[in-house]
């Protein structure tokens, strides 16, 4: 993935740039604006892209931008867990150990094995 730094940002997204900045109360150093400002732009492009995803029906959720859109995955992996170390390099295997109990979602209206609903009185 190329550096968030050597791109140069797009001047139709100032405004709304700004804006988020304000929102979020964010400020930086003549040095910094630029970098996290890429960094934000290449989110926003993400998150545009996985929610055109989603209006297709290809994705079960919806994303949007937030505070943390400044920051890259692992900024934001190191913020939240306080710890360097991004995703695991065995990080995938964990998931098979940790999750391979869990049961495919099972859609109890269809098979008839709902309950129907108690008087919760």
């Amino acid at each position: 993935m190329a550096s968030a730094s050597s791109q140069s940002s797009d001047p139709s997204l100032d405004v709304e740039w700004q804006e988020w900045k304000m929102k979020h109360k964010k400020t930086y150093s003549q040095d910094e604006e630029g970098h996290r400002r890429m960094v934000w732009e290449e989110n926003k492009k993400k998150i545009e892209e996985h929610n055109a995803e989603y209006e297709e029906g290809k994705a079960s959720f919806c994303m949007g931008l937030n505070e943390f859109s400044d920051l890259t995955n692992d900024e934001f992996w190191e913020m939240m867990t306080c710890s360097s170390d991004s995703i695991l390099p065995d990080q995938d295997i964990i998931n098979t150990h940790l999750f391979n109990d869990i049961p495919e979602f099972e859609d109890l209206i269809e098979d008839n094995t709902e309950t129907p609903e108690k008087d919760q009185v």
